[in-house]
Order: C-alpha cells, then sequence, then structure tokens
C-alpha cells in the first residue's frame, strides 16, 4: 500500500512521527518531493508551498514542489503512484484527485482507494453560489423558490467537473432543474456574473469572497457543512438542505503544521479554511463518505470525461 499524499510505510498522523522505512536510518535523511497536480498559483499549490515550507524546518530536509498539472489532476497522482513506496514522494492531493476520478473516468492509470494509503485531511477550498449584485433573490431558498414557480429563471454557470456536481447534487435535493451553463474557466465564469451576461455561477470562495466584501457580487450559499471562520456572515446550502455538502478539499500528510498560528494566518488570508481528522482512519471514512456522494450525483447527471 502507498500513501495518497505520504506513501510513508506507516499510517501515522505527521511525518515527524514515522518510524524508518527500510533501514535503521531515522526518517528522513534526503530530500523530499512534494507533487502539487497543478501549474504555479492558485490555492493547491499555495498550500503546498507553505505547508512544504514548514515541513521542511520542522524535518530538517528540503521540501521540493514539483509541479505536475494536466489531465484533472491524474497526471500528478500517476507520477506519485508509481513512485517508490519509501517515503519521499508525496501528493497534494484534492477531492476530485481522491473520490470524483475514479466515477468519471472508464480507465484511470491509478487507483486512490489501492493506491494511497489516507493521512489527512488539512484544508477547505468550498465553492458558492455567486450571484450578479442585481438578482431579486438573496438566499438559496429564495433562488429554489423563485425557480419553481418560474422554471428556468435562473441559469448557473460551472467551469469545473466539481462545480457540475456542486448543482447536480442541488438539484436533486431540491427538486430543481437549474441549467448549467459551462464556462472555460473561472476567471471567464466571473467576469459574467459581474457583466450580467449570467446570473449566477458555481465559483470559489477564494475568487469570490473579496468581490462579496466589496459589494460586487452576491454569495448565496456555501457548498461546505459549516460556515466558514473567516467568513460567518455567509450561510451554507446545507442550511436549508441538511446533508449538502461537497466542499473542495486538500489533503497532505502533515496536520500539525497548520496549527501554527502564522501558517493559519496566511490560509485565511487566501480564502482557504484550514482543517484536520485526527487519525488516517478518520479521513479514510470522509473519503468513502464523500465518494459515495459523488458517485451518485455523477451517475445521476451522466457525467463522463472520457
Amino acid at each position: 500500500m502507498k500513501l495518497q499524499v505520504g506513501r510513508l510505510a506507516c499510517a501515522t498522523a505527521f511525518l515527524m512521527l514515522l518510524v524508518p522505512v527500510a533501514s535503521a536510518q531515522p526518517y528522513p535523511t534526503r530530500q523530499i518531493t512534494l507533487v502539487v497536480p497543478f501549474a504555479p498559483g492558485g490555492p493547491a499549490d499555495f498550500l503546498g508551498r507553505l505547508v512544504g515550507q514548514k515541513l521542511s524546518e520542522d524535518l530538517g530536509q528540503q521540501i521540493v514542489v514539483d509541479n505536475r498539472p494536466g489531465a484533472n489532476t491524474i497526471i500528478g497522482a500517476q507520477a506519485v503512484a508509481k513512485a517508490s513506496p519509501d517515503g519521499y514522494t508525496l501528493l497534494m492531493a484534492i477531492d476530485g484527485t481522491l473520490v470524483m476520478n475514479p466515477f468519471l473516468y472508464s480507465k484511470l492509470a491509478y487507483d486512490p482507494f489501492k493506491d494511497f494509503v489516507p493521512i489527512s485531511l488539512i484544508a477547505l477550498v468550498p465553492s458558492a453560489v455567486v450571484g450578479n449584485i442585481n438578482i431579486p433573490v438573496n438566499s438559496i431558498k429564495q433562488l429554489v423558490e423563485q425557480e419553481k414557480v418560474k422554471p428556468g429563471t435562473f441559469q448557473i454557470g460551472i467551469s469545473t467537473p466539481t462545480s457540475q456536481v456542486n448543482v447536480g447534487l442541488l438539484n436533486m435535493m431540491a427538486g430543481t432543474n437549474f441549467t448549467m451553463v459551462p464556462y472555460r474557466g473561472g476567471t471567464t465564469q466571473i467576469t459574467g456574473i459581474l457583466a450580467g451576461d449570467i446570473a449566477l455561477g458555481m465559483e470559489s470562495i477564494n475568487v469570490s469572497l473579496p468581490l462579496w466584501r466589496d459589494g460586487k457580487v452576491k454569495i448565496l450559499g456555501l457548498v461546505s457543512a459549516q460556515r466558514l471562520s473567516f467568513a460567518p456572515d455567509i450561510p451554507t446550502i446545507a442550511e436549508t438542505y441538511p446533508g449538502y455538502d461537497l466542499g473542495i478539499w486538500q489533503s497532505i500528510v502533515a496536520p500539525k503544521v497548520l496549527a501554527l498560528p502564522e501558517v493559519r494566518e496566511k490560509l485565511l488570508n487566501a480564502g482557504i479554511e484550514p482543517a484536520g481528522s485526527n487519525t488516517p482512519e478518520e479521513f479514510a471514512a470522509f473519503i468513502r463518505s464523500q465518494a459515495d456522494t459523488r458517485a451518485k450525483v455523477i451517475q445521476a447527471v451522466g457525467m463522463k470525461l472520457d
């Protein structure tokens, strides 16, 4: 078995507590590579470099970030799955890597449930239903009510497979049939919302939050199970539809790093909610639960990427 973001010989919560892997020498004795399956920039890369820096300081070994973007994180995940399981190749895994790709692709170059051992959830970067400032609704409840009275009133932009699943689950739970309008990227989508080309979009909170604070957009509801500590005034969709939870999450092997005040402050300022699981077993249960939910939605909306 290989570790999802540690690929180490034992599934403890933190790299510094790991026993030696294949020799009598203490771990680690050389440079560690952290594979980030995204191009430089963006939440995953930011988080990977920040955590990598702190890990390097604590472990006394250099952590090198290796950006391997492409194919919905498959390229980076495949590289780690094929690497030697000696603890020196780590993976920055997101929700799509572990609980969506297995259901979106008929043939996948890695098995997230067999090739990787989960260690810990570390951060949440939830999306939200974001609206043009002039739309006549201010909550998910109002949005659904108006859509049911006059179907087709609102269209929701999507720019990723995750955002499509998010809207699909809302339709399933609310009994609506919101039309999804595909965009090539979040930047194009948020521009369309600001211009009024589209009423709503499923957008990441780190992009939409500054616009919301400036009064340029409305945020009707977060896709996470709980409100964010750095934006407690924004409600969740789950408050209207209990059980709705499809937030984007990041995972790696260093929950202890996130307890450092300076790290937490940097993450919050970037629109990233630090999170953690107490044990690898808890994170494994979380992954299975998320996979079950997303599999049902993906099947219901007929999504396939190959």
